[in-house]
């Protein structure tokens, strides 16, 4: 009688707390909610409205850390696309995802949050924001003619990089110190942050299996995903294909690994004829989660600026990231990798195609991202 009795007091002002559905806490291990060593009492609601691009949305994640540590005992909302929801479920910095595809409107119309960060300045991202119901609004909102302009003194920086190429090509600090900025966060900037539950167990101890990946064997991942809008971020096939032969030389005793999205499908099924099982395909139908899963194989993970690039750096593996149109100032791998990009006076000119010839990730050099790869490889040998 005393445990149904227990069972039945629910902690409704815990942050965690969801009403319609036992708390991630609860489904993970079936605490009962008295007691429960995470309780947090909800002190502030928070709304964090980040809808574009899933690689944008999980590097982003990197302000819930010192959100939190500001706010001690708050509540965080989160606004997404509901391609990018499994980048955010299951994280216990954030207690409720909502996707505008879903019923989002209904919840927000009706709460009233302490503070409001809408972090897109795009229509949709400023109109959440400006219609919901916030004690505080921090980035961007809409003005008088429907489109973003800056909620907040310090989203107006970022506000003017995104209509004004030069000040964007002139920026040296990180996407995520601008957002930290944004938000009012004092630093020091965290690493972008993954759902633990994202990892299937079972698929990696798997696949290290079939690949015979043996505890001592230094695993490269080579992902060629820049998803279909930016074509030009990703790099040449005749330039992977190059590369892995060079490393097949150099670093035989490492195993090779290719990634990618439905998007480059053609891209690795050339580099994969040309290379004769040098390379290990791991397909480009993966979901978000086994995606993520088959790249914590990866010791070290070459990749162009894309989700598996703040996949890898969220993972906390070695990153050497190529660069082309986007900004390689606005990266950043934590100190634990590098950043490569061909020195042209077009850098960051955010082009979806280029009519230059040769184009900027043309020009970047095999023997460059060879050294680079063979240099963090090394790394992790003196470890």
């Amino acid at each position: 009688m005393k445990t149904e009795e227990a069972d039945q007091v629910i902690h409704t002002d815990c942050a965690y707390y969801r009403g319609s559905a036992p708390c991630l806490f609860h489904k993970r291990d079936g605490r009962p909610c008295p007691n429960c060593s995470d309780y947090t009492p909800m002190q502030q609601k928070i709304l964090v409205v980040k809808l574009d691009a899933m690689g944008d949305v999980l590097r982003t994640t990197a302000i819930l850390p010192a959100l939190h540590k500001k706010f001690p005992g708050a509540q965080v909302t989160w606004v997404t696309r509901e391609r990018s929801r499994p980048l955010l479920e299951g994280n216990p910095n954030i207690q409720r995802v909502f996707s505008v595809e879903g019923n989002y409107l209904e919840m927000l119309q009706n709460e009233n949050f302490n503070l409001g960060i809408g972090l897109d300045a795009d229509p949709l991202s400023a109109q959440i924001i400006t219609f919901s119901h916030c004690g505080e609004k921090l980035g961007f909102k809409t003005g008088r003619f429907g489109l973003a302009e800056p909620a907040s003194p310090e989203a107006r920086t970022w506000w003017l990089m995104g209509v004004n190429d030069r000040l964007k090509k002139a920026n040296r600090r990180s996407y995520q110190e601008i957002m930290y900025e944004i938000c009012r966060l004092p630093g020091p900037v965290m690493r972008p942050e993954l759902p633990v539950s994202l990892l299937n167990e079972d698929l990696i101890v798997r696949r290290r299996t079939e690949l015979h990946l043996s505890p001592g064997c230094p695993v490269l991942g080579l992902n060629t995903g820049g998803g279909g809008r930016w074509q030009c971020k990703k790099w040449t096939v005749d330039g992977l294909v190059e590369l892995v032969r060079r490393l097949r030389r150099r670093a035989p005793e490492t195993a090779l690994l290719l990634y990618g999205g439905p998007e480059e499908e053609a891209f690795n099924a050339a580099v994969m004829q040309r290379c004769h099982g040098e390379v290990t395909d791991l397909g480009c139908r993966n979901s978000v989660g086994d995606f993520i899963s088959l790249v914590s194989l990866a010791d070290v993970f070459f990749t162009p600026d894309s989700l598996g690039f703040h996949v890898a750096v969220a993972l906390g593996r070695r990153t050497v990231v190529l660069v082309g149109p986007t900004s390689p100032w606005e990266l950043d791998v934590y100190g634990a990798g590098q950043i490569l990009t061909a020195d042209m006076q077009c850098a960051a000119c955010y082009r979806a195609r280029c009519e230059n010839s040769p184009t900027c990730m043309e020009k970047l050099d095999v023997a460059v991202v060879e050294n680079a790869l063979l240099g963090q490889l090394q790394f992790l040998k003196k470890k």
